[in-house]
């Protein structure tokens, strides 16, 4: 069953968060907006952890809003950044309907952007 979402494809970036690094992040696939599986973004947290979020892949507008939504409502509730990295980080490996890789760096979220096909 395809997102309502799954004809939606432009490609929208902030171009001063590209140039944030150097940084750690866990990629997450899992069902996407057509109903394959595949990568839906990635978890980032800056090295020093202060700044993070989910950059989520264009094939997956659905469910990477939600995980956007998560991040949102974890740091209403008090969370911090590095502490919704940690979760994930500790959820590595078969997660419910997803599947996050081990953590892996970057020099600046560029690299992180075009590994998500976010460019």
């Amino acid at each position: 069953m395809e997102s309502p979402l799954a004809a939606l494809r432009e490609r929208i970036i902030a171009p001063d968060a590209l140039a944030e690094g150097p940084v750690r992040y866990l990629l997450v696939s899992g069902r996407r907006d057509d109903g394959t599986w595949g990568l839906i973004g990635a978890h980032w947290l800056s090295i020093d952890g202060h700044r993070g979020g989910f950059l989520v892949a264009p094939e997956a507008i659905w469910p990477g809003s939600e995980m956007v939504r998560n991040i949102k409502s974890a740091l209403v509730r008090g969370w911090t950044n590095e502490d919704v990295y940690r979760y994930w980080q500790s959820q590595v490996g078969a997660a419910g309907s997803l599947m996050i890789d081990p953590q892996q760096h970057a020099d600046t979220m560029f690299q992180v952007a075009r590994r998500v096909g976010a460019l």
